[in-house]
């Protein structure tokens, strides 16, 4: 009975000392500083009517990627992936489409911070832009 109960109390106090560990680990990664970033991107060329709620045009004749849901990433200048949004609703104005997106939760405190929508190539913005909202233009 005393060896199978000693075992179980040092089990007991290792899985103790690593629930412990695991809750000083989540508290410190809660305490980064997140913000948000939102913007725009206007597509100037090739849109079309869109059947999707909330999104009045999307991308077409080579801008197809430019649709509800696509993705928009955030990475470091370490090329390190730190957050991802989608475009979240489009407007027609003109001639042009507008997509909005936001990108929640991007850790704070990098040098500058890639903004890529889709797999169209990725524009830098330093913390203060970033935070102020990203406007892009796509085509001609």
């Amino acid at each position: 009975f005393w060896p199978g109960f000693s075992v179980v109390a040092v089990s007991s106090k290792k899985n103790g000392a690593l629930i412990a560990t695991g809750s000083l680990v989540a508290d410190r990664v809660a305490s980064v500083p997140l913000f948000e970033i939102g913007g725009t991107v206007t597509l100037v060329d090739g849109s079309t009517h869109s059947n999707t709620p909330g999104f009045e045009c999307e991308g077409d004749r080579g801008y197809d990627d430019i649709a509800p849901a696509t993705a928009v990433r955030v990475t470091a200048e370490t090329g390190k992936l730190l957050a991802e949004g989608s475009l979240t609703r489009s407007v027609r104005e003109g001639d042009f489409c507008t997509f909005f997106f936001t990108v929640p939760d991007v850790p704070r405190g990098a040098t500058f911070y890639d903004v890529e929508i889709s797999y169209r190539g990725s524009i830098s913005f330093d913390e203060n832009e970033a935070r102020s909202g990203v406007h892009l233009t796509l085509g001609r």
